[in-house]
C-alpha cells in the first residue's frame, strides 16, 4: 500500500483518537506509519496491530520476533506475544487508551506541540530505539501530518460501532487439567528424588548427592540452593546446571515441582576441584516475574476478580480452599501496572490471603493450616532457639494523605497583581480529607498518658478515603512485634507415632523453652516459613514462626504465669535433689 494511502486510511480513526483521547492525530498517525512500515509489517498483517503494542487484546495475541535496543545501542533478538485486534479501529483506539490508562505517558496527553508529544512518548519508554522521536518528526514533517490535528468535521457519534478496549478476564479457577510435565519423570516415588532437564526437556537426569536448603512459606514463592562437586560419575548432569535448565524436586507435600535455575556460580578455587553453586526459583515466580499487567483496573474486586486479572494469559490457575464469601472484597484503586508477581503479593497483603503453589495450580487459603498435636521442647527435640521481641515500632495512630487534587489554571491573575497572601505557599488540597486513625485499643499501650504516633501514610495513587482507612487499619499497630525461630531434630521415638501428628507450614504448635533456671518461652505458634532439604526427611529444618499480635494484658497473664512454671520446675527440682 502506498504511503499516502496508508495515511488516508488511518487518518479518520486518528482523529477519533484526538477527539475522544486528546493524543494528537498526527503522533498517532506517525506511530502507525513507523511501527507498521505503512501498513506492510506482518504484525499489521497478521494481527491488525499497527503500533507493535505487547501483550494480548481480549485474550488474542501473536508471537513476533522483535528487536530491542538498549541505551548503547546494542540490539537483541527476543521472541514476545503481542495483541492482535479485529481491524485496524481497534488498534488506534487502544493506543489511546493506552496512553490516558498509564500514568508515565501523562505528558503525552493534551500535549498540543507535536515535537514536545513525540519526545514525551520516546521519553516515557514506548520504544527502545534511541532515534525514536527524530523518526516519528520527519514522518509528521515530510507528509504534513499536522493537517489532522482536528476534529472539527468528525460526526458527533461515530460512524462506525468501536468495540470495547476492556480486557476481559476469563475465570482461572482450576478445571482439573494439570500443564504436562516431562514426561520422562518417574511415576512411582520412593523416596524424593531431584532431576535437571534441558530447556526442550529431551535429557532428563537424575542427581545424586546434593543438599539442598529449600525455603518455603506463605506467600506462595519457592527457592533452594545445592552445590554440587564435579566428580567421574557425574558429568552429564553437572554440565546440564546452566541457567534457563528446568530442575524437578520432590517436595515434602508435592511432588515433581518445576523449578528454573537463575543463578550458577562456578568455583574452582582449588586443584582439581570444580564444583557448581546453584539457585533455582520455582516456575511460580520465573514466569510470573517476566510478564505485566499493563492496564489498570479501579473498583471493587472480589477475590477471583483480582486473581483472574494477575493470571490472565498464563497458565496458572487458582483453587478458593474455602467459600468465596469468606474472602474480603476490597475497593481497589488503580489495581495493576505492575509485573505479575508483584501484583499477586499485592493480592496476598491486600485480600489477607495465604498460597501454597503446586506447580501451575495456586491453592489460595484465609489461613491455611490447623492445630497439631506436636511439641517442640529444648529438652528434647529443639537444639536451637531464639525469641525476639521488640516494642520500638509500635503505634497507636497515623495520619492517612491520599492523592492531591490537580491545580487548575488560573487566567483571571497575573503575576505583578498577586498579593503576599498568594505568593505563600498553599497547603495542598487532596481528593479527600487527611484522615486520623486510632487504634480501638490505644488506652492500653499509652506512655505517660500520650499516644504513640507512627508515620503517616502519603500515597498518591490513594483516591478513595476507604481504601485508605484500610491500609492505615493494617499499618497501626501498637502491639510488641514477637518472633520465634527454632531449629529441629527429628528423633525416631516408637512410643510417639502414634501420638503425635505430622506438621507443616501454616500449622500451629506446641513450643517449650526449658533451662537449668525453668521455663524461658511456652505457648502454641505458628510455622510461617521453613528452610529444610527435602531430599532427606532426617534433615534438622530450620522454623521462623508467626509474628503474633498479643494484647499487652494477655502477654502480662503469660509471662506471670511462666515465673511461677519457673517456681514449680525449681521446687521440683530442690526436692528431687534432697
Amino acid at each position: 500500500m502506498a504511503a499516502a494511502d496508508f495515511i488516508k486510511k488511518l487518518a479518520p480513526g486518528a482523529q477519533k483518537v484526538y477527539k475522544k483521547y486528546n493524543v494528537l492525530a498526527s503522533l498517532v498517525i506517525a506511530q502507525g506509519c513507523l511501527e507498521s512500515g505503512f501498513g506492510s509489517s506482518g504484525l499489521s498483517q497478521q494481527a491488525n496491530n499497527l503500533f507493535g503494542i505487547k501483550g494480548t487484546y481480549n485474550g488474542k495475541y501473536v508471537l513476533m520476533w522483535t528487536s530491542e535496543q538498549d541505551k548503547k545501542g546494542n540490539v537483541t533478538r527476543i521472541q514476545a506475544k503481542f495483541r492482535k485486534y479485529p481491524s485496524y479501529a481497534e488498534s488506534l483506539a487502544d493506543l489511546g487508551s493506552l496512553y490516558t490508562r498509564l500514568s508515565r505517558y501523562k505528558d503525552v496527553v493534551g500535549e498540543k506541540d507535536y515535537k514536545k508529544a513525540t519526545a514525551a512518548v520516546s521519553k516515557a519508554g514506548y520504544a527502545t530505539d534511541i532515534n525514536y522521536a527524530t523518526k516519528l518528526n520527519s514522518i509528521i514533517f515530510t507528509y504534513k501530518l499536522t493537517q489532522y490535528d482536528t476534529f472539527e468535521d468528525l460526526p458527533e457519534e461515530p460512524s462506525d460501532p468501536e468495540t470495547p478496549t476492556k480486557p476481559t478476564y476469563p475465570s482461572k479457577e482450576y478445571q482439573g487439567k494439570d500443564v504436562e510435565l516431562n514426561d520422562g519423570l518417574p511415576t512411582d516415588i520412593d523416596f524424593r528424588q531431584l532431576h535437571v532437564s534441558s530447556k526442550d526437556g529431551k535429557e532428563l537426569v537424575e542427581i545424586v548427592g546434593a543438599v539442598l536448603e529449600l525455603q518455603d512459606d506463605t506467600t506462595g514463592k519457592k527457592s533452594f540452593t545445592f552445590t554440587l562437586l564435579r566428580t567421574e560419575d557425574n558429568g552429564t548432569e553437572f554440565d546440564l546446571l546452566v541457567p534457563g535448565n528446568i530442575l524437578y524436586l520432590d517436595e515434602k507435600v508435592y511432588n515433581h515441582q518445576k523449578y528454573y535455575i537463575t543463578d550458577i556460580e562456578l568455583d574452582q578455587s582449588r586443584k582439581n576441584v570444580l564444583q557448581k553453586k546453584v539457585t533455582a526459583n520455582h516456575v511460580y515466580t520465573v514466569l510470573l516475574v517476566n510478564d505485566r499487567v499493563e492496564e489498570k483496573t479501579s473498583k471493587k474486586l472480589n477475590i477471583k476478580e483480582a486473581l483472574d486479572i494477575a493470571l490472565a494469559d498464563t497458565p496458572f490457575q487458582y483453587v478458593l480452599k474455602e467459600k468465596e464469601t469468606a474472602f474480603d472484597t476490597v475497593d481497589q484503586d488503580g489495581f495493576g501496572e505492575k509485573n505479575r508477581i508483584e501484583l499477586m503479593d499485592q493480592i496476598v497483603d491486600d485480600y489477607e490471603i495465604e498460597l501454597d503453589v503446586n506447580n501451575y495450580v495456586i491453592y489460595v487459603y484465609k489461613k491455611m493450616g490447623r492445630v497439631v498435636d506436636y511439641t517442640f521442647d529444648s529438652r528434647y527435640n529443639m537444639p536451637g532457639f531464639k525469641l525476639k521481641i521488640n516494642d520500638q515500632n509500635t503505634s497507636t495512630r497515623a495520619w492517612g494523605y491520599g492523592a492531591e487534587k490537580k491545580a487548575k489554571k488560573s487566567d483571571s491573575t497575573s503575576p505583578d497583581t498577586k498579593t503576599n497572601e498568594d505568593e505563600k505557599e498553599k497547603e495542598p488540597e487532596y481528593e479527600f480529607e487527611p484522615i486520623l486513625y486510632i487504634h480501638p485499643d490505644e488506652e492500653k499501650f499509652l506512655i505517660e498518658g500520650k499516644p504513640r504516633w507512627g508515620e503517616p501514610i502519603r500515597d498518591d495513587t490513594v483516591k478513595k478515603a476507604s481504601n485508605m482507612v484500610s491500609a492505615l487499619k493494617k499499618h497501626v499497630n501498637p502491639y510488641p512485634d514477637v518472633v520465634v525461630e527454632a531449629e529441629f531434630q527429628y528423633i525416631y521415638e516408637p512410643e510417639l507415632l502414634g501420638i503425635e501428628e505430622d506438621f507443616w507450614k501454616g500449622d500451629t504448635i506446641h513450643v517449650i523453652a526449658d533451662t537449668a533456671n525453668g521455663i524461658t518461652f511456652e505457648d502454641d505458634v505458628r510455622l510461617v516459613s521453613i528452610t529444610y532439604n527435602p531430599l532427606n526427611p532426617y534433615d534438622s529444618p530450620k522454623m521462623t514462626f508467626a509474628n503474633f499480635r498479643k494484647d499487652i494484658q494477655d502477654y502480662q497473664v503469660s509471662q506471670a504465669r511462666q515465673i511461677k512454671q519457673q517456681k514449680r520446675y525449681i521446687d521440683q527440682l530442690m526436692r528431687t535433689l534432697n
